[in-house]
């Protein structure tokens, strides 16, 4: 299947629509959840309303209790009476644990009056209540969030005031939406698994979206990389094989040297990816030796300054490190400062200037490679390290190369345990600092 852009966004928008579609009905789910607690909770409620009058009523000491209190509390101004206090925390104690409801509340007691228009007037409550206020009505007592209990209204006590029960659950919310914490925890849980799955997915398709881009490319760059040498050499045989009587010594020179000098390019593209295939894979190791750090620098230059002069240009070194001995592979510290130079000039399109210098640095020495190229723009400078990643912006994608070159860099700096770093600007040029220890 084709990754396009079009087929990517098609999959990414059906995914995006089918999880605010679960999750809309985990939500819906949980809503019903929870007002299906609350019933069962409100239900718990009125069986322990209905318990409270009987059990009240099975108590034959506790109406007159309650009212001696209620005349007490009236005279003394206080908000309750010790003795009814501990009798009827107690008896609502005890049938709320038989109807497993394990909350909070607070008790009112309220007298009911008809000539106080059916107003329901606060008498009592319990230590620290906050109820002293009065009931227009106990129809639908739920509202408040009480248990409304019939004490000895028309009861037949031989008492002329009709008082009620109001327990009331100040923490309800709370108390049903922990009867639903476990459902939500299992879809929050759930919903954030698939959050994952679906950013993972996604991430993982943009992966494989610019992988098969890269590829694509690093294949075009190599065939043409491969067939150009080839072409070259096939051409130059072909001419010696076909031509021999009529061709002078020195153009069988000349082909012969053509011939030479593209094998060894083709065998030196060869090993690029060879070494990168190498590295990636951890099958190999470096062979230090100490080497002077400015002998390599200074051997480059010299089989780079043919090209630079071809091109008018000048590579100045200011070589001010006093201690340029270190432990490193000579081998790959020659294709590092190579790599660098090399990229100086492919990526200059005006007169090459490039300055290497060196200068001791904690416990190390630090190259700088400087040009005045067309520079890298900030938002790809974090890829231009990344294997096969090649920038397209200016002329940059007219350059030839496999893209392997700075992500070898990197690599073998980071198996000396040293560092690079990228200073550059569009249009002003770049600056590589390499930093290598001494062992």
């Amino acid at each position: 299947m084709k990754l396009s852009k079009r087929t990517i966004g098609f999959v990414i928008a059906i995914a995006t629509i089918a999880l605010v579609g679960l999750s809309v009905l985990q939500v819906m789910n949980l809503r019903n959840a929870m007002q299906t607690n609350e019933q069962i909770f409100l239900q718990k409620v009125d069986l322990a309303s209905g318990l409270i009058s009987k059990t009240f009523d099975k108590q034959e000491k506790l109406p007159n209790i309650l009212h001696n209190a209620a005349i007490k509390v009236k005279k003394s101004g206080e908000l309750n009476d010790p003795e009814i206090d501990l009798a009827l925390s107690k008896l609502i104690d005890e049938v709320l644990e038989s109807c497993g409801l394990d909350i909070p509340y607070e008790y009112a007691v309220y007298e009911h009056k008809k000539d106080l228009s059916g107003l329901f007037s606060f008498v009592m409550g319990d230590e620290g209540s906050t109820l002293d206020f009065e009931l227009p009505s106990c129809e639908d007592p739920h509202r408040v969030g009480n248990a409304w209990a019939s004490l000895t209204c028309n009861k037949g006590f031989g008492l002329n005031n009709n008082y009620h029960l109001g327990v009331f659950f100040p923490r309800k919310d709370a108390y049903v939406f922990a009867q639903s914490s476990g459902a939500l925890m299992v879809s929050i849980v759930f919903i954030a698994l698939l959050l994952c799955c679906f950013a993972y997915t996604v991430m993982v398709i943009q992966k494989q979206k610019k992988l098969s881009t890269i590829k694509n490319e690093f294949i075009n760059n190599l065939t043409h990389e491969f067939k150009t040498p080839i072409a070259s050499i096939s051409l130059a045989a072909n001419m010696l094989k076909n031509n021999e009587e009529d061709i002078d010594d020195k153009r069988k020179v000349n082909y012969l040297n053509l011939i030479d000098h593209e094998t060894k390019r083709l065998e030196g593209q060869v090993d690029k990816v060879l070494q990168i295939a190498m590295i990636d894979s951890g099958n190999f190791s470096l062979e230090k030796k100490r080497l002077n750090v400015h002998d390599i620098i200074e051997r480059v230059v010299e089989s780079m300054n043919l090209v630079v002069s071809k091109r008018k240009g000048r590579i100045e070194l200011n070589l001010r490190a006093q201690q340029s001995e270190l432990m490193a592979d000579e081998t790959h510290l020659v294709n590092i400062i190579y790599n660098l130079v090399d990229n100086a000039l492919k990526y200059t399109m005006d007169v090459p200037q490039i300055k290497i210098s060196t200068v001791d640095s904690k416990d190390g020495v630090e190259i700088t490679v400087k040009d005045n190229g067309i520079g890298i723009g900030e938002e790809i400078q974090k890829y231009i390290f990344d294997k096969f990643y090649r920038a397209e912006t200016g002329d940059v994608h007219n350059v030839k190369g496999f893209g392997l070159g700075l992500s070898y860099v990197k690599k073998i700096i980071e198996a000396h345990k040293g560092k690079i770093a990228l200073s550059s600007q569009i249009d002003k040029g770049s600056e590589f600092r390499l930093y290598f220890p001494f062992n």
